[in-house]
């Protein structure tokens, strides 16, 4: 049996991370703030208003990445971020849960960032560096994803139900390749499953 795998945080980028994504949450806080100024004196039309909006909406978007983010990293100071093992897969940003050898029906390496919005291809991001990630087809998808908020709750309801069975393990953020995650996942899967 080969040796477990583990792949740990990058923890210069994910502080990184942390400290962007706060610091934008921020100036959406302080654009809606001068936009809310704006708005009061004239009047609170929908002109004014909009722009209080978009700030909100920035900081409330961004504070809940930079505390996902921030969560990440605390994780990842604890222990690895993937490991394959005998038991299985795990992936702490998916869930707290090892994903089985038994589920797994399927892996391949795709890019997981660049999908095409519309089926005739005229994509901008096409052309956008490729971002490589192990993709498992899991039978029963949903139970292994973390289902601690609103959205991701929401999320996992729609995984469920409409049977959707793909989980990507990327290895952005950690210090092992889309190759690396991939033969690991593959030594313990056997080449012919």
């Amino acid at each position: 049996m080969p040796a477990p795998f583990e792949a740990h945080l990058e923890v210069t980028k994910a502080l990184i991370a942390v400290i962007a994504t706060a610091l934008i949450a921020l100036g959406g806080l302080v654009f809606a703030w001068r936009a809310r100024g704006g708005a009061a004196d004239a009047g609170w039309s929908s002109d004014t208003i909009v722009p209080l909006g978009i700030g909100l909406a920035v900081f409330f978007v961004m504070a809940t990445v930079s505390f996902k983010s921030y969560k990440t990293y605390e994780t990842g100071k604890r222990g690895p971020i993937v490991r394959v093992t005998g038991a299985g897969i795990f992936d702490a940003r998916i869930g707290p849960n090892t994903i089985p050898w038994e589920a797994v029906r399927g892996a391949e390496i795709a890019d997981i960032a660049n999908v095409k919005l519309t089926k005739s291809g005229g994509n901008a991001r096409d052309t956008a560096e490729p971002v490589l990630g192990v993709v498992l087809t899991v039978e029963d998808a949903a139970q292994y994803l973390e289902g601690d908020g609103v959205l991701t709750g929401a999320a996992k309801g729609l995984v469920s139900a409409t049977g959707y069975e793909l989980i990507n393990i990327s290895p952005v953020g950690v210090d092992a390749t889309a190759e690396q995650i991939f033969a690991a996942v593959q030594a313990y899967r056997g080449e012919g499953r």
